[in-house]
């Protein structure tokens, strides 16, 4: 109680994922901010139509870089924040589920650790679960990847992110707000 709440709207989502500059791509998955989904979508159209066309452009499709929509998630906290996490499952026909290694992530609504083996941590299709991650001030600064733990497939087709753990205090852009805050006490 009484620690900074930092809010993140996550939609786990099918997409084509373009693989390199020679237009080869394949399905896949992504996490992705929801307020997003729309520029990947267009990102997507983009690169599907720059397939359509013969011969080899080199940048006609974007391979995941700088800012670029398609590509893993990157989302941070501070020592000293709680991280609120609602994930949305937007897949057409598949449970996902977030796991953020070396983390105390807790299903918001019944206290329990968010894990592998505990099924709560599923996510159905068209349906939404909400993740609390409090940072302990000690917690050491760094990265933590994440993904899915329901089946390997997602994962290896893209269904992964980095969540980095920032020195208490550190400025960031807040997600709700679009502007630069403080983290921790």
């Amino acid at each position: 109680q009484g620690a900074p709440v930092k809010k993140y709207d996550v939609s786990a989502i099918n997409v084509e994922i373009t693989l390199n500059q020679w237009l080869d791509y394949h399905p896949g998955y992504m996490y992705v901010l929801t307020e997003n989904i729309q520029k990947v979508r267009d990102e997507e159209k983009a690169n599907t139509a720059a397939r359509a066309t013969s011969g080899y452009n080199p940048g006609a499709v974007t391979t995941g870089l700088q800012t670029d929509m398609i590509q893993p998630l990157a989302i941070r906290g501070s020592q000293g924040d709680c991280v609120v996490i609602t994930l949305q499952n937007q897949l057409a026909d598949e449970d996902v589920g977030i796991h953020i290694h070396g983390s105390s992530m807790i299903i918001k609504a019944t206290g329990q650790a968010a894990t592998a083996a505990n099924p709560d941590s599923n996510v159905k299709p068209g349906k939404s679960q909400t993740f609390e991650w409090y940072i302990r001030p000690a917690e050491q600064e760094g990265g933590h990847m994440f993904h899915s733990h329901v089946g390997r497939e997602q994962a290896s087709l893209g269904m992964i992110g980095a969540f980095m753990v920032e020195t208490m205090g550190s400025p960031y852009i807040d997600p709700s707000t679009g502007k630069e805050a403080k983290s921790g006490w």
